[in-house]
């Protein structure tokens, strides 16, 4: 008895380590990671008190995702995250991002009491046109409601689009985000 199926499903060890070789060279490319907080800076004087400003501060580099992942549990539950040297600014973190070498973003989480949710990345490039279209609504009506002098809800309105954005992963890195938000629930 012979076998008269296919063996075109099936690939020799040498392929194999060649596919995972040029694998593991795209995603050096793509490396280091570097993770930022964005937040609001506001001085500690009390003449100053309304005066508030938008600013990144980054938090450092990373080979891994998952190491970037720690890396913003730790300075997040220290609460060592400046925007300064200045001892009167006081920096609230809001955003986190972490982006590849090549500018793509690869994970975003909300920020809230010294932790971070990560925004599920979006699984498609169809989800990712409707996130644009959600973040831009939000977005306008921010600024109708800027208009209107409603300033604090506008502004929580501008963050809800900048988390609305945070789900837009890098296609490359859609897979990788998705596996280690995975592993972060399981453990």
């Amino acid at each position: 008895m012979s076998y008269s199926g296919s063996t075109a499903g099936f690939r020799s060890a040498g392929r194999v380590l060649i596919s995972q070789a040029l694998a593991q060279l795209q995603l050096a490319q793509r490396n280091p990671l570097t993770v930022t907080c964005s937040g609001e800076a506001r001085y500690l004087d009390p003449d100053l008190d309304q005066w508030a400003f938008e600013r990144s501060v980054c938090l450092g580099t990373c080979d891994s995702l998952v190491d970037a992942m720690m890396l913003v549990s730790t300075r997040l539950a220290s609460g060592d995250i400046a925007c300064g040297d200045d001892p009167a600014l006081r920096f609230t973190p809001q955003l986190i991002a972490v982006v590849g070498a090549d500018q793509g973003l690869v994970l975003a989480g909300e920020v809230s009491n010294r932790h971070v949710t990560w925004c599920q990345p979006v699984a498609s490039d169809t989800e990712a046109r409707a996130v644009v279209t959600l973040a831009c609504r939000q977005r306008a009506e921010a600024q109708h409601l800027a208009d209107l002098g409603r300033h604090a809800e506008a502004s929580g309105l501008r963050r809800q689009a900048a988390a609305t954005e945070g789900r837009l992963v890098d296609p490359f890195w859609r897979d990788a985000a998705q596996l280690a938000l995975l592993h972060r629930r399981a453990a």
